[in-house]
Parts: C-alpha cells; structure tokens; sequence
C-alpha cells in the first residue's frame, strides 16, 4: 500500500468515526412518547422577565463550557426550553456575535445527543435555535442526571 493511499485510508476511518455519532442517534418508535421513554418532563414558555436576560446571558458565556457538560448527561429529570423574545435577544446579541463558535460547539453537542435531541424534536425545537442552555443536579443528586434550561432563540 501506498503512502497516499494508507494516508486517503486513515482520513476515511477518522472522519467515518466523528459521524458515527450523528448516525447513532435513537429515535422512539413512532406514538411513544419520548418524555415517557426517556423518563423526563417537559415545560416549554416565552418569557421576558430580566432575571431570564440574566440567566441567557450567562448561559450564552458558559457555552463552551456547557457544551463539554452536555456530552456527560445520561439522564434528565426535566427539560425547560425557554424561547426568548426579542428584546431580550438584543441583550445577549454582543455577547452572541464573541461567543459564536462556543454556541455552535453547543449545538452541536446537544444535536449529537440522544436524550437532547429527542426531546427538543419532540417539541419542534432545532439544535440551530439553541443559544445557551443551563444544566443543574437533579433531585437524585446524580452528576449524569441533570435539570436542563435551554434558552432558544426567535
């Protein structure tokens, strides 16, 4: 075997082996609810309170961060998507356009996720929405279990 070919060779297996992830998302079978299956619930609001600002804010600069979080969750005892209105995405919208590359990491993290990307399809939610999402213990005081905040743009 050549050089360029055992080189074009471990280039196929590396890139085959990042999109593994995305191909190895489970679905529920069709009319099961996945809230069920995967043992969470759901609250999904709009809201523009400042305190929320607040939060959105801190969310987006923890981006990075949460991003590394979000691939250890295993369980989620509640999902809470917030869609925040525009006044408020004016707020963050500085803080958005220095931290772009650390919200896409994000969303990609939550899309390659089976628990996130199942519950944010079940609620018509696209990863491309997510600005910022926060993660707190659970009452099982498991660290993979997690209460999760995502904060969704309009």
């Amino acid at each position: 075997m050549k050089h360029s070919q055992a080189i074009a060779l471990l280039v196929a297996l590396a890139s085959s082996a990042a999109a593994s992830q995305a191909f190895a998302q489970s679905a529920p079978y069709p009319g099961e609810d996945p809230a069920k299956l995967f043992g969470y619930k759901i609250d999904a609001r709009e809201t523009d309170s400042t305190r929320v600002a607040e939060k959105a804010l801190r969310a987006v600069q923890r981006a990075r961060e949460t991003a590394e979080e979000v691939k250890m969750v295993f369980g989620a005892n509640r999902f809470h998507f917030v869609a925040l209105k525009p006044d408020i995405i004016d707020m963050v919208a500085p803080e958005l356009a220095k931290r772009e590359s650390d919200v896409s990491r994000l969303q990609a993290a939550i899309e390659s996720s089976a628990l996130f990307y199942t519950a944010m399809r079940s609620e018509g939610v696209a990863a491309s929405d997510v600005i910022g999402a926060e993660l707190a213990d659970a009452e099982s005081g498991l660290s993979s279990e997690k209460r999760v905040t995502i904060y969704l743009a309009p």
